[in-house]
């Protein structure tokens, strides 16, 4: 084989580039199109699946396509695999049995009034003031203060979502790997630490709970607890900022949508789906080919980089019909891959839901309607997308009172 194989399916795919966030599911639609597997010289090379059907078919293939070899594009400067995302079977499988079960519907039953508690404070400055930056105010905070509170973690939330950002935004600059090593880093020492204090201890929390866990027998290496911990610190938050912010942009920007969910509240979780689906707050993975293959037709070779494009597949017109159009009623709502497909589906969609569904309620039931007070701001790193700035203002001068924080109250 020769380049010839990869100049045929040739596009201007950096994901690198910041000023691709704003029109990113306009030019991964174009893509699609054009070549629905498509080769990119960025990052030193990679292929792109961009339809829904190979993305599945890919994502359930991991004899040919592997996440050992690392699940972002460019590689991160972190010093060891995420776990389990980065483990193929049959360890990934333990470790998934492992976590999955604290992460159900029925395991997170019992953290409902605290998260609810952590959504009301977290609305209350908007309700008293009148106008807030939804995403600077509300959406950044709030998902950390949930994720540490499952997961047990008393510490600043400033501290842990600035350690979050600096490591996603620092991988991103190849220019100088060096500052996404430092970044990597520093965020590293911070969980072993938590991990440490809890390591050979009864176990207080979730988070002893699971990095004094064993399988097969044997205790979690320091490698394997420090890998787990940072999927779901890093991942149990970033991503439902980004999720938090589009839906509420949608909810204000939609004509008639709050009315028509006061109206069927059990549209709500269509309502999210449908969110979801328009803005993946992840839109692409990584895998690398393992042995030689053929999709459409692409000739795929040991060793090269493959990028799942979830934002691509949710805008799949061969699944989604009219697909930039905002529609609760298509058929096959929650189709769309924003939690991706296949054994490595995201862990942590549970208590993603759980939040964006607590949110979404308080927004129609505690207040008034909203509305866009200024422009919005669009960017992300090299795997997310969402809003940065979301400025909105309260329309009601009626407002209702929200309940004042009172000391203990969700206290991590």
């Amino acid at each position: 084989m020769t380049d010839d194989r990869r100049q045929r399916h040739l596009v201007d795919l950096d994901n690198r580039r910041t000023e691709l966030a704003g029109e990113l599911f306009e030019t991964l639609a174009e893509m699609q199109t054009r070549c629905p597997v498509a080769w990119s010289e960025a990052s030193g090379g990679f292929w792109a699946l961009l339809k829904h059907a190979d993305i599945v078919t890919a994502s359930a293939d991991w004899e040919t396509f592997t996440v050992t070899d690392g699940i972002m594009i460019p590689p991160t400067g972190k010093s060891m695999p995420v776990i389990p995302a980065e483990l193929d079977p049959p360890r990934h499988g333990a470790f998934r049995r492992l976590v999955l079960p604290h992460f159900t519907p029925k395991a997170l039953g019992p953290w409902e009034a605290d998260i609810r508690r952590i959504v009301a404070d977290g609305f209350a400055p908007l309700a008293e003031r009148g106008r807030a930056d939804l995403v600077t105010e509300f959406a950044r905070p709030v998902p950390v203060l949930v994720i540490c509170r499952v997961l047990g973690i008393r510490s600043d939330w400033e501290r842990i979502h600035d350690l979050g950002e600096e490591f996603m935004a620092a991988f991103a600059d190849t220019d100088h790997p060096e500052r996404g090593k430092a970044a990597a880093e520093r965020l590293e020492a911070f969980l072993a630490e938590e991990i440490r204090v809890r390591r050979g201890r009864p176990a207080q929390d979730l988070l002893g709970q699971l990095v004094n866990a064993e399988i097969d027998g044997e205790p979690l290496s320091d490698t394997e607890a420090l890998g787990l911990v940072q999927l779901l610190v890093v991942a149990g938050h970033g991503t439902t900022v980004d999720g938090i912010g589009t839906m509420v942009y949608r909810l204000i920007t939609e004509p008639g949508v709050r009315d028509k969910l006061l109206t069927d509240p059990s549209l709500v979780p269509r309502m999210i789906d449908e969110c979801l689906r328009l803005h993946p707050p992840v839109w692409n993975m990584a895998r690398t080919v393992r042995r030689e293959t053929t999709l459409r037709d692409a000739e795929l070779c040991p060793g090269e980089k493959v990028m799942l494009a979830f934002g691509a597949a949710n805008y799949d017109p061969e699944k989604f019909a009219d697909p930039f159009a905002f529609d609760l009623d298509r058929l096959g709502l929650t189709q769309h891959l924003t939690f991706g497909s296949g054994r490595h589906r995201c862990l942590g969609e549970g208590l993603a839901r759980l939040e964006l569904r607590t949110v979404l309620e308080y927004l129609l039931e505690e207040l008034p309607p909203l509305e866009l007070d200024g422009p919005v701001v669009w960017g992300g790193h090299t795997n997310s997308h969402g809003l940065r700035s979301l400025p909105v203002r309260v329309t009601d001068a009626g407002r209702k009172p929200v309940r004042a924080r009172t000391p203990g109250d969700a206290d991590v």
